[in-house]
């Protein structure tokens, strides 16, 4: 399913109600979890061979993996929006060397089924690469997110700023604690990327990141894939689609889109404040109107319509008026669409943030 469907599907389940007001404010309200870690389990060793045989099934990929992995179901904790303490997962996977290795921290974009998070995924897949950067040499953190994982029962805060920012930087902070505890050595360079839903909680987490810094770990770089970062302009975009319902046939609609796409289609419970929060005019989970202190790629393809390509240059617009050193990168796959990008958008990050790495 694509990420418009999904917004078209929630839009109208929530039309009648978010017209009338009623959503959910971010009062800004935060607090530490009471426990930063909780455990590591289902420890699973990736021979080199293996890896190898999975990057080559996909032929457009420019790398070639260089290491064995080791990868872990990582839990620990972090808070919903109701600011309870939730404990929840993802992945850690480590290359098996002797030398320090630089973070990276990789955010998935969205999902509708929970067993598609990565923590159910320790072994090599093509879908998802975090073993795959794992095996260049990277220590590889990869969140679950609220709603998914540990936290299945838990409502998914779907394109809200704050939870986004926090499950990244929680699980930072808790992994950065077990690293040290295994003696795992980092160089301390940090590196953030996500494509889709992940570039927009990369960027939560980028912006979040610049206030209260990780002990240990410094931002070396970052490469944001077609987030919808300006989420006003990009839900005013794609919600035009739905204004030639007429308001008589809400109810029916909301039937019809719940048995189609809902009910068969996902198991996520996705929380939708952020179009609660659009209805009202409330663009608080917005991301691109700061300036980032270090230098910003921003991934997108021009023909993309799940996430339009005017997310990423209003993006760009904004912090270059604000002073900030941001390159927008066109995708050059044909057709530059939102799928066909994913792999121009790997082999763009990896080969990016080879230049940067420290401990080559």
């Amino acid at each position: 399913m694509k990420f418009i469907n999904m917004i078209i599907m929630i839009s109208i389940l929530l039309s009648i109600n978010a017209c009338g007001g009623g959503a959910k404010k971010d009062t800004g309200t935060t607090s530490e979890p009471t426990r930063r870690f909780a455990k590591v389990s289902h420890k699973t060793d990736n021979s080199l061979s293996l890896i190898q045989t999975v990057a080559h099934s996909e032929k457009r990929l420019k790398f070639a993996p260089v290491y064995n992995v080791t990868s872990y179901k990582f839990e620990y904790t972090t808070i919903n929006s109701q600011n309870r303490t939730v404990h929840v997962s993802g992945l850690i996977a480590v290359p098996v060397k002797d030398t320090p290795s630089p973070v990276l921290s990789f955010q998935h974009g969205t999902l509708f089924k929970n067993k598609r998070a990565p923590s159910f995924h320790l072994t090599p897949n093509k879908k998802r690469p975090e073993i795959l950067f794992a095996s260049l040499g990277y220590i590889v953190f990869s969140p679950d997110y609220l709603g998914y994982g540990l936290s299945a029962k838990e409502s998914h805060p779907y394109l809200q700023k704050k939870p986004s920012a926090d499950i990244v930087i929680d699980m930072l902070k808790a992994g950065q604690q077990w690293l040290r505890d295994k003696k795992i050595q980092t160089n301390q360079q940090l590196f953030l990327t996500g494509y889709s839903q992940g570039g927009y909680v990369t960027m939560a987490a980028l912006k979040a990141l610049q206030q209260q810094k990780i002990v240990g770990l410094t931002v070396t770089g970052a490469v944001l894939g077609a987030g919808p970062y300006d989420l006003y302009e990009t839900l005013s975009i794609l919600l035009r689609r739905t204004n030639n319902i007429p308001n008589a046939l809400n109810h029916a609609a909301i039937e019809i889109i719940k048995y189609a796409l809902l009910s068969k289609d996902t198991d996520i419970d996705f929380d939708s404040s952020f179009l609660e929060r659009y209805f009202d005019k409330d663009k608080q989970d917005n991301l691109h109107q700061w300036k980032p202190n270090i230098p910003l790629k921003l991934f997108h393809g021009e023909e993309d319509d799940i996430v339009p390509i005017k997310s990423s240059t209003s993006t760009y617009n904004a912090m270059i008026g604000l002073g900030a050193d941001v390159e927008l990168v066109k995708c050059e796959a044909s057709p530059s669409d939102h799928n066909q990008c994913t792999v121009a958008y790997l082999n763009y990050t990896l080969n990016y943030f080879e230049g940067l790495r420290g401990d080559l």
